[in-house]
């Protein structure tokens, strides 16, 4: 079976060396997706087999039952059963001790607890790629990453996904090159230090990815927009054989803004009608002096360039507004597959630090299929409120990807200990 799944592979691959178009047909993206989501099991089965990370004690709390907390004990003990009988067999691994159990029963513990639908668990289970483990072969990949996280971020000296970019490097020789994005800036400078890693990584002449996160997404459709659109030296450092954007992996996609952003917006002119009110009733308390010393240290103060970074810069990406204007003039490559990943969490498997946020995207948006940040049906790699030439390439572009159990901090680590 792993033999003529290798030559079914390497026929694919045949058909794309002459077809860079090829993987919008149904029938090699559906290829495409089945490996993504079986290489999602296989990582996980290995992380849990040789103990990487926290992965073992990731499982565990994802395997554990949740408590009674409701005020109808009845309904909650209903809930509960049906979720014991549909994943008894989840409940009996012990993922701290993986060695005692069958390699297939981890397998379906591991399906039924890191995706999120039903119906995407029951296609990955019958999936023999799946079943198989089949993962690819460590050695020198001539491949790069050029990774650009979230609206907060270090850039260059960032962390994120530090130690799953470092066994790339050991295990396949995978160099990642991290962008000197900054924290809630504009997309319009996020993208040029973007396309500055892009320079870098053309200058050693090879193939690279994008790897974008939340924001670091539209900021990488962005850089590729540009250069698409500029000169053909430009358009080289995307297109020349050899060192070429090859794929693109959004993880938790902001570039359709989050609903985060109008909420906010929305609350900001209601305070601001606010405060006039109240200032107005207080002219007549306060001194000439007073009142001008206040207008002037708020002007000061909304004025700075720190403030007009993150108002007129970082802040406006997550209106849906900022996004429809870049996505309104966006171009890009239709040779290139978008893979997604998308989470929605789930309330045993909340971090108590993202409690209010998540309430609040969920009261705001009238739907709790979200991962605390954006919703799954934004967190795609193609624009989902404009619709022009550019949204069709992207929507055949990309290759999908089941939903994970997850929230938008899952790839973060060092970066959220403090909280």
């Amino acid at each position: 079976a792993v033999e003529l799944y290798h030559k079914a592979f390497e026929a694919c691959r045949d058909v794309l060396r002459f077809d860079k178009l090829a993987f919008h047909a149904e029938w090699l993206k559906s290829f495409y997706r089945r490996n993504f989501d079986a290489l999602m099991v296989k990582s996980v089965f290995d992380n849990i087999d040789d103990n990487i990370d926290d992965v073992r004690e990731w499982m565990t709390r994802l395997n554990t039952r949740p408590a009674l907390e409701t005020k109808d004990p009845m309904s909650a003990f209903q809930e509960n059963l049906v979720s014991f009988v549909k994943n008894e067999k989840n409940h009996s691994i012990d993922f701290m001790h993986p060695e005692k159990h069958n390699e297939q029963d981890i397998i379906d513990a591991i399906i039924n607890l890191i995706f999120f639908d039903d119906k995407e668990k029951m296609i990955i289970k019958k999936d023999p790629l799946a079943r198989l483990l089949i993962g690819n072969p460590n050695g020198d990949y001539d491949f790069t990453i050029i990774s650009a996280m979230g609206v907060i971020t270090e850039g260059k000296n960032g962390l994120e996904l530090d130690s799953a970019l470092q066994r790339l490097k050991n295990h396949r020789g995978v160099d990642t090159v991290r962008a000197d994005t900054g924290t809630a800036r504009s997309l319009e400078y996020n993208a040029t230090q973007i396309q500055a890693a892009i320079d870098e990584v053309h200058a050693l002449e090879k193939p690279y990815g994008l790897l974008g996160y939340s924001q670091g997404c539209p900021n990488s459709l962005l850089a590729e927009s540009l250069l698409l659109s500029g000169s053909p030296s430009q358009q080289e450092k995307l297109t020349k054989p050899g060192s070429n954007l090859v794929c693109r992996q959004l993880l938790f996609s902001a570039a359709n803004g989050s609903m985060h952003g109008p909420a906010t917006e929305a609350k900001i002119h209601r305070l601001i009608v606010m405060c006039e009110s109240f200032f107005k009733y207080q002219q007549g308390y306060c001194s000439r002096a007073f009142i001008e010393t206040v207008l002037s240290t708020l002007t000061n103060l909304m004025d700075s360039s720190q403030f007009q970074k993150f108002a007129a810069g970082g802040g406006r990406t997550f209106l849906h507004e900022g996004c429809r204007s870049f996505w309104r003039e966006a171009q890009h490559l239709p040779n290139v597959p978008t893979c997604c990943l998308r989470g929605v969490m789930e309330e045993n498997t909340t971090p108590e630090s993202l409690e209010m946020i998540s309430n609040l995207l969920t009261k705001v948006a009238g739907s709790h299929l979200h991962d605390s940040q954006v919703h799954v049906y934004d967190a795609v790699g193609r624009p989902v409120y404009t619709k022009n030439r550019n949204a069709k390439v992207l929507e055949k572009c990309e290759m999908g990807g089941a939903i994970q159990r997850t929230h938008h901090w899952s790839p973060l680590e060092d970066e959220v200990k403090f909280v």
